[in-house]
């Protein structure tokens, strides 16, 4: 084993993991060249990393209070509508939904430009009642630790610091409902969108491009290769000209539904394919039972009407058949619902959970993410973006029929 120096740059992979109203969470933050020397402050739980065998995962229990302030009632407070120097309409402001503290006017240590965020917990025709907790407050997680490699470095002098585990621990908890209590996402003027004309018309462009970039493609293939076993009968729903699905798994039947024919026949996975709308059709041409999984990759954001779809897919799908849901921080805007552009990336998690738990038809919900790799340096897009594209899944089974 190689011992880990403080002297020495490192690559770490923080892995986050917690429970909440039955729901488990998972966020993986990758800290590329974490600096032993800058990085690493007095009395912070990397201290740990010092001295430590090379390879060997480091497990921490991290209890409410050690690592974030735990939660205090002082920092819930309610404000007149008056204070809120906002530009959204006033009936955006929705219980469980999270906004910028800089949107506060007049509150001790709030400056505009503040991103950090607050939670609404409360609202009446006159008054919000925001928390200013962090979304990881009063919450009991693991934080296990990878170091992945380790790099030497001259010795240095200054340089700016980072904060990794700030890093690390900004989104989590937003995906979470508050108190066990529906976030209110869903509201008519939510669910519209720029270019309301027909999908059929929009997607009738071929689009032989990758959205996401080659590192977050593996990432969300090593999603898919968890769930997916050989002779699995899969449905790729809202389906391109590739299906993020890894090789290796045949025999495999993988049927496609989506919107434009050319990239359906080229999709050298899919053994069959349907055109279909589901903006405009939610029902699915198959027998009840029919898959052992199913698979929404990168296109969650443009359902207009989600709810019956969720059903449709746990009708098709065998009892405790796996729905995994898959989106990253890049979209089309013309057809991606208005509500979507408005949250979080974190949060956009919690709509889509809320989609499966209203749904009615699913159980063991789970969300994972996985963020700040580095992006491949023949990316088109390198230097520009230094950041691998995040990718956030959401993954419920169907319930005994």
């Amino acid at each position: 084993m190689k011992t880990l120096f403080q002297s020495a740059l490192v690559d770490v992979c923080f892995e986050i993991t917690w429970k909440k109203d039955g729901i488990h969470h998972s966020d993986r933050y990758f800290a590329d060249h974490l600096n032993g020397w800058r990085d690493i402050f007095p009395g912070s739980p990397l201290e740990i990393l010092c001295g430590q065998d090379f390879g060997q995962p480091i497990i921490l229990r991290i209890n409410p209070g050690d690592i974030v302030p735990d939660h205090s009632d002082q920092k819930v407070i309610s404000l007149s509508r008056d204070r809120l120097a906002s530009p959204l309409p006033v009936d955006l402001f929705r219980f469980g939904r999270f906004y910028p503290q800089g949107l506060i006017a007049g509150h001790p240590g709030i400056f505009r430009a503040n991103m950090t965020p607050f939670r609404c917990v409360g609202e009446t025709p006159d008054t919000i009642t925001a928390d200013l907790n962090h979304p990881m407050a009063g919450i009991a997680f693991t934080m296990t630790i990878h170091v992945l490699k380790q790099w030497d470095k001259a010795i240095e002098r200054g340089g700016s610091c980072v904060d990794w585990i700030d890093l690390a621990l900004s989104g989590p908890g937003m995906q979470a409902r508050q108190n066990g209590t529906p976030t209110d996402f869903f509201f008519e003027q939510g669910l519209d969108r720029r270019d309301s004309g027909p999908d059929s018309d929009f997607y009738a462009t071929n689009r032989f491009v990758h959205h996401i970039d080659r590192r977050a493609r593996q990432e969300l293939a090593g999603i898919y290769r968890a769930l997916i076993h050989p002779g699995d009968r899969i449905l790729d729903l809202m389906a391109g000209w590739e299906s993020h699905i890894p090789g290796g798994l045949t025999p495999l039947h993988i049927h496609g539904v989506g919107l434009n024919a050319n990239e359906l026949a080229s999709n050298p996975k899919l053994t069959a394919h349907t055109v279909q709308d589901l903006n405009t059709t939610c029902c699915l041409a198959f027998d009840d039972n029919a898959f052992d999984g199913a698979v929404c990759s990168l296109s969650i954001e443009y359902l207009t009407n989600p709810i019956p779809i969720f059903q449709e897919v746990a009708r098709v799908l065998k009892p405790g058949g796996f729905f995994a849901v898959s989106f990253s921080n890049r979209w089309f805007p013309e057809k991606a619902i208005k509500l979507w552009e408005n949250l979080h990336d974190f949060e956009r998690m919690g709509l889509v959970t809320e989609y499966f738990i209203q749904s009615g038809c699913f159980y063991e919900i789970s969300t994972i993410s996985s963020r700040g790799f580095p992006r491949p340096h023949d990316d088109n897009y390198f230097p520009k973006l230094r950041l691998s594209d995040p990718i956030y899944t959401v993954i419920g089974r169907t319930l005994d029929k």
